[in-house]
Formats: C-alpha cells, structure tokens, sequence
C-alpha cells in the first residue's frame, strides 16, 4: 500500500508531498523492517552513548584494557558509597 501511495503522490502536483515520498523513499527499508519488527535502534544508539562517555573519561590512557575498565565501570552504575563516603 505505501508503494501505491508513493507512485500516486509523485504523480500529483503537490510538491512539499513529493518530498515526503522521497524521504520515505530513502528509508523505505528501515520503515518495512519497523513495521514487522516494532524495534528501534535506541538500544544501540545506548550502548554507543556508555562507549563515549568512556573515551571522555579515560582520554590519555593507551591501552584498550583500561578503556574496557572504564566502560564496565560505568555501563555498570556501581555504588561505591559503602567503600569511600567521600568520593572527589
């Protein structure tokens, strides 16, 4: 239905719908597998968020290791209260 609806728009003399289509039709794979899977890319789009907010935080560090610490210490929101009170 949304192929007949874009060749009817693209036939009209409606330009700002034309632009919609061409839009759509950039997408069009994205919006098919949306409709049958209902799943968005905002899981990745976190995953790549934690991903950044390490690289800011242990910029000047060389190794990948230390880069993996800190990623796993904030992907995994940990407390450490209980062992320094005072965090700086």
């Amino acid at each position: 239905m949304l192929a007949q609806w874009r060749t009817n728009v693209m036939r009209s003399r409606v330009g700002p719908m034309k632009q919609v289509v061409t839009m759509i039709r950039a997408h069009f794979d994205g919006i098919v597998a949306w409709t049958r899977s209902r799943q968005t890319n905002g899981f990745i789009e976190a995953i790549n968020g934690l991903f950044q907010a390490a690289k800011r935080k242990a910029r000047g560090y060389t190794r990948f290791q230390t880069m993996k610490t800190v990623l796993f210490l904030i992907a995994g929101k940990l407390n450490f209260a209980p062992i320094n009170p005072h965090p700086a």
